[in-house]
């Protein structure tokens, strides 16, 4: 009876922790600050949204393709901003050549894309993966202008 009692104690103080350590550890990403403070870089957000039926990057749902179209210089830094804001499934995020291994980003996660603008054209952006506004968030572009 004791050993069992000492067992139930544990497992309760084991649970409390990591409870408490959920609660009081760190915070989630603020996703609705953009980076700052990186010198000669272009900073653009791409949000992935949740408005009753998915939207798409940026509502491009709604819009004609190419959408969005980033317009940058060669030799820029570039940063995109890529937010989740969807509540309930994950997207994906990819540039030709630029970032080419792409990543996938759960709901409420986000993600700052950094990178040179080191070739001269226009560069697809696009999401990777299935989701069900997938086919709305094919037609993004890059455009790397000299």
């Amino acid at each position: 009876m004791l050993v069992a009692l000492i067992v139930a104690v544990v497992a309760v103080g084991f649970s409390s922790t990591a409870y408490a350590f959920h609660l009081l550890g760190p915070s989630p990403p603020n996703c609705a600050v953009r980076p700052s403070g990186i010198a000669n870089a272009v900073v653009f957000t791409i949000v992935m949204a949740n408005e009753g039926f998915n939207v798409g990057f940026n509502g491009s749902k709604y819009h004609p393709g190419p959408w969005p179209v980033m317009n940058v210089s060669l030799g820029q830094n570039v940063v995109i901003h890529v937010w989740n804001n969807d509540t309930s499934q994950a997207h994906g995020f990819t540039i030709a050549h630029y970032f080419d291994s792409g990543l996938t980003l759960s709901p409420g996660n986000c993600f700052d894309v950094k990178f040179v603008a080191n070739q001269v054209g226009s560069f697809n952006v696009f999401c990777q993966i299935f989701c069900t506004i997938h086919l709305s968030m094919q037609n993004g572009r890059l455009n790397v202008n000299p």
